[in-house]
């Protein structure tokens, strides 16, 4: 017998959604995916491109775009989102925000004004580059937050190792449920890149890096690494997906460190979902070199298609190292530490690889699926 109500009404509201590429609006996607036999689901997100329909179906889920006002850093700033919001919010039984968001004081308020519950989903404090300018913007989303989560009735976010640790959620544990969103890899993906092959026939130890080329994903603690790296491995290469991001030259400002180590790996730039799970099973380890991390969709993705990880040893990155014995950890910051890492993960991978079973059983989407589905339905 069913323990929920027929499709409870639950407007999501997030600022990034399909077919936006980021990790955010792919896990949140997958969650929508996953929820949509259980509860009908509004998702209310902004059009930041203005090709895309303002109104779409996709399955059972209804997306409303939000037309943007302005551009900050990679975020589309909408006023449009809090009348479309307002429009919807009374039609819903339960509003369910995706954190980090713009207006995500605006939207609680509303909710708890129309008496409607309230569940906010947190995917990462907000960490900018240094700077007196972003202090100050890292203060007033502190601010944000803390008014929001003291309104919610329920707070998630992947894992309680970064619960513990989060600016924002660390106030408000007593409301705090760790939460892992689905994850849509379907099947090992047999084939691999032809250019990743290209290294594999060459003998090559071959190491990847995906993500966005700012600050915060670490990569030039990378490059600084390989040099080092090098010198135990002298057959070890590296290939990198990801792309520069207009709204931070970080890449830019370490070009000098890049063109060092250019002779020793290669780029792929950005690739799509079928091209990654090819990357994914064709590297011998994935390294994830981030400095704040709540939870690495690519780190996850890669160790489903049979790939261990190498992370920075901080809050909610570790998370599935650490349970499942399935990679490594470094360091953080220490470029030397990750040297090591990568040297001592392609001499114990045998070993490693026997840990697969382990990170299986964490990232089980049938379990995962069922505990999302208990924390947002309404009890009986």
């Amino acid at each position: 017998m069913n323990t929920y109500r027929k499709k409870q009404r639950v407007l999501l509201v997030t600022d990034f959604f399909y077919p936006h590429w980021t990790g955010i609006a792919k896990s949140v996607f997958s969650l929508t995916k996953a929820l949509q036999d259980v509860f009908a689901i509004t998702v209310l997100t902004v059009r930041f491109d203005k090709n895309l329909k303002q109104k779409e179906k996709v399955d059972d889920i209804s997306i409303i775009r939000s037309d943007y006002l302005l551009t900050v850093s990679r975020s589309k700033y909408s006023f449009m989102i809090i009348v479309d919001f307002l429009r919807l919010v009374g039609k819903t039984d339960c509003v369910l925000i995706n954190s980090p968001s713009a207006n995500i004081v605006v939207f609680s308020i509303l909710t708890k004004i129309f008496g409607k519950r309230l569940i906010i989903f947190h995917q990462g404090d907000l960490i900018l580059p240094h700077g007196f300018h972003n202090r100050i913007i890292e203060k007033i989303f502190d601010f944000s937050c803390y008014v929001s989560f003291s309104l919610a009735d329920k707070v998630a976010t992947y894992t309680s190792d970064y619960a513990k640790h989060s600016r924002v959620i660390k106030p408000f544990l007593t409301k705090f449920t760790p939460v892992l969103l689905p994850i849509s890899i379907e099947k090992k993906e047999q084939r691999i890149l032809p250019v990743i092959e290209k290294f594999t026939r060459q003998n090559k130890i071959v190491f990847g890096f995906a993500g966005r080329f700012v600050e915060e994903k670490g990569f030039d603690i990378l490059f600084r690494a390989i040099p080092l790296v090098m010198e135990q491995l002298p057959n070890a290469h590296f290939v990198i997906a990801g792309q520069e991001m207009q709204y931070e030259d970080f890449f830019g400002k370490n070009k000098a460190l890049f063109e060092s180590v250019k002779n020793h790996l290669t780029f792929l730039g950005l690739l799509n979902g079928k091209e990654l799970q090819q990357f994914y099973s064709g590297i011998d380890c994935i390294v994830v070199p981030s400095r704040s991390d709540c939870f690495n969709l690519v780190q996850a993705e890669a160790m489903l298609c049979g790939t261990p990880a190498i992370v920075s040893d901080i809050p909610g990155l570790r998370y599935l190292v650490k349970e499942s014995g399935f990679g490594m950890t470094f360091k953080s910051e220490s470029s030397e530490s990750l040297a090591e890492a990568i040297v001592a993960c392609s001499n114990k991978k045998q070993s490693i690889m026997k840990n697969e079973k382990k990170l299986r059983e964490l990232l089980d989407n049938e379990q995962i699926i069922l505990h999302a589905k208990k924390f947002i339905a309404f009890p009986k």
